[in-house]
């Protein structure tokens, strides 16, 4: 699951720091879809783009939550400006949850902060929370971070990011065009084939089950 890039934009055009989330964007789309076990599952990625115009850097530290078989389940993304004290987080959740009351976002046992969904896609719905730095140093801290959404029957429903490899990802290099296509092309790769290996451990399941019939 992605938010097209064209909605994404939309969206950010209309947000803080919506010249940060514009240009990277295009990069998160694709980035965003950048997590299994061989290229490191539990671990961030960062990608960088220049705004001329405004002479920063706008840097996306971004990770995916993903299924054991590789299906996109949600994402979370840093967006930085250089000079700029506010941090923009934005979150990709799946469709089906409740618009309202929002997301509740917390690093570990912390406080949690509050998120609102500012559109949705017919393949997921955005939302931002407005945070600085000392958010950001948290989750550099941090073991892990939760978002809690609700359901249809308001019942909550709680995704956990590893923090794990966030700082080492977010302080150091970004990724360059080269290696980011390189981690997609493995990626899509390593999904394939768990994609196959559950359906030839349902075949043989399924023969199992047709053998066993008297």
């Amino acid at each position: 699951m992605t938010v097209t890039v064209a909605k994404f934009a939309a969206y950010a055009a209309r947000t803080p720091l919506s010249a940060a989330a514009l240009l990277v964007c295009a990069l998160g789309a694709t980035s965003a879809a950048a997590q299994s076990p061989a290229v490191a599952t539990d671990s961030w990625i960062k990608v960088c783009r220049s705004d001329e115009k405004q002479k920063k850097e706008l840097c996306k530290t971004a990770y995916d939550l993903r299924t054991s078989g590789g299906q996109f389940l949600a994402s979370i993304a840093v967006v930085e400006a250089t000079g700029e004290a506010r941090k923009i987080v934005e979150m990709i959740m799946p469709t089906g949850l409740l618009l309202q009351p929002g997301l509740k976002v917390q690093i570990d046992q912390g406080k949690s902060e509050d998120a609102k969904f500012g559109m949705c896609a017919p393949d997921g719905c955005v939302a931002q929370l407005v945070s600085n730095e000392a958010f950001v140093g948290a989750m550099k801290k941090g073991a892990q971070l939760s978002i809690t959404a609700y359901g249809q029957a308001s019942n909550p429903v709680t995704f956990t990011f590893s923090l794990a490899s966030f700082k080492s990802a977010n302080e150091g290099k970004a990724l360059d065009e080269a290696a980011l296509k390189k981690r997609e092309e493995a990626i899509a790769a390593e999904i394939q084939q768990k994609q196959k290996s559950i359906e030839d451990q349902l075949r043989d399941e399924q023969r199992k089950a047709s053998q066993a019939k008297p």
